[in-house]
């Protein structure tokens, strides 16, 4: 079995691969971008059966796109415009909400201070996604407006936003006012 040097491995070169059934490319995908992606989702998610589940559906939607995925974004966008449909799917069809408390107990989320993760939760949901999406997965602002449909400038301002209440929340002031 050949060693694949991941490192080196373009985006181009892994779509190729992936798209002709590379077993070697998928394993990469699924190890490389899932780990990311799994990591993202702890921060959406309410516990780490529901991470799983939905990262489980994002993979099988990968799997079903690639085929015909015309790469006129990045993977890392795609990949992850597809983990935000999937959160979108769960909270539809979710009926109830989870109580604060509960998902700040679940001792799996992250390795993360209580109370840095009780700061992430108060803040508006488009906020702490955005926060994510920029500092936890490393995606630039170019990229987080196309996963989520915006414009730059409009990605640039919402970004800045959350960055303040953020600031707030950390200092603090009551999240969520304006």
């Amino acid at each position: 079995m050949a060693v694949i040097e991941t490192k080196s491995r373009s985006e181009t070169d892994l779509l190729r691969e992936l798209k002709s059934g590379d077993e070697q490319a998928w394993s990469y995908l699924s190890t490389e971008y899932g780990n990311r992606i799994y990591n993202y989702l702890r921060h959406r998610l309410p516990n780490l059966e529901d991470v799983e589940d939905v990262l489980g559906e994002t993979m099988v939607a990968a799997v079903r796109a690639i085929p015909t995925f015309d790469g006129n974004v990045t993977l890392t966008t795609f990949l992850f415009s597809l983990a935000n449909r999937k959160i979108a799917d769960f909270w539809r069809r979710r009926q109830t909400t989870t109580e604060l408390p509960e998902t700040l107990m679940d001792a799996g989320l992250s390795s993360d201070s209580i109370e840095f993760q009780e700061v992430l939760r108060r803040l508006r949901p488009a906020h702490l996604q955005v926060l994510l999406m920029r500092y936890h997965v490393g995606l630039g602002v170019d990229e987080i407006a196309k996963v989520l449909g915006q414009s730059y400038k409009s990605t640039e301002s919402l970004l800045s936003r959350a960055r303040m209440e953020l600031r707030k929340a950390l200092d603090g002031t009551h999240v969520g006012d304006d």
